[in-house]
């Protein structure tokens, strides 16, 4: 199978996974409701990210690799990301997964390294849970805008390894290189009204102890096309440093797209 087609194949298993991100909550209807019910989002959504920074591979150090958002879907393997989110009255809770599997080029001015058409394969899981508090909430009463802060705990799991491909076509796939880290991470997410439909969505939050230093910007417009269903885009750019023996120095960045069904 392709890379083409595998980032297809991602992108339909996508919209089947039963999770999203904390921006794609629903305006208004049922998620926005303070009833003294449950109410639910799901959210599958396909993230465009480009991939810059370092990585340590085998016993190298500092492996430089950059692969930008416009060729990730001709470099990503597979992709699978989704949120799901409960919530009752002003309190509620979010789980968010992301796995993606990237190859990228490795940067480097030395001859050898151009010859050898060397890459970094990078396989990146990350599930985060948090709980968050809705401290704000008014406005439009048919798409309120809500501020919550949150709280919780991030994993992350790394396998990097070297491919390389010589001038005769020879190739070589090196040992993979895993480790993992648990970061606390806390921030903020909020939703502010454009009209009766729309709204700007956006999330930031900092985490560390696991880490040197993580930190996550998500910007999103939404549109709420019914009581339950919403869909959107955004950008979102996600910064890890670190640095523990191995290195994991990265930084995710590119365009998304999401839909998210509430009840």
């Amino acid at each position: 199978m392709s890379k083409v087609s595998s980032g297809v194949l991602a992108w339909g298993l996508a919209l089947l996974a039963a999770a999203g991100p904390s921006w794609a909550q629903s305006e208004g209807g049922p998620i926005a409701a303070m009833d003294g019910a449950w109410h639910f989002t799901i959210a599958p959504y396909f993230w465009a990210s480009g991939i810059s920074g370092d990585v340590s591979v085998a016993n190298i150090v500092r492996v430089p690799i950059d692969l930008p958002f416009s060729d990730v879907i001709s470099d990503v393997d597979l992709g699978l990301q989704g949120y799901v989110e409960a919530r009752k009255d002003r309190l509620g809770f979010g789980l968010n997964t992301m796995y993606v599997n990237i190859g990228a080029p490795v940067e480097s001015d030395a001859p050898a390294v151009g010859r050898l058409s060397l890459e970094a394969d990078v396989r990146q899981t990350c599930v985060e849970g948090f709980v968050f508090y809705r401290v704000a909430s008014g406005g439009r009463r048919d798409n309120p805008a809500v501020l919550d802060v949150l709280a919780g705990a991030r994993y992350a799991d790394s396998r990097s390894r070297l491919t390389a491909t010589t001038d005769a076509g020879i190739g070589y796939d090196g040992e993979f290189q895993d480790f993992d880290w648990v970061d606390a991470l806390a921030g903020v997410k909020f939703r502010a009204p454009l009209g009766s439909r729309m709204a700007l969505i956006g999330r930031a939050d900092v985490a560390g102890f696991g880490s040197k230093l993580t930190w996550n910007l998500e910007g999103d417009l939404g549109f709420r096309a019914s009581d339950h269903w919403a869909f959107g885009a955004g950008w979102r750019h996600w910064d890890i440093d670190y640095d523990d023996e191995k290195v994991f120095d990265i930084a995710y960045d590119g365009p998304r797209l999401w839909f998210a069904y509430t009840w």
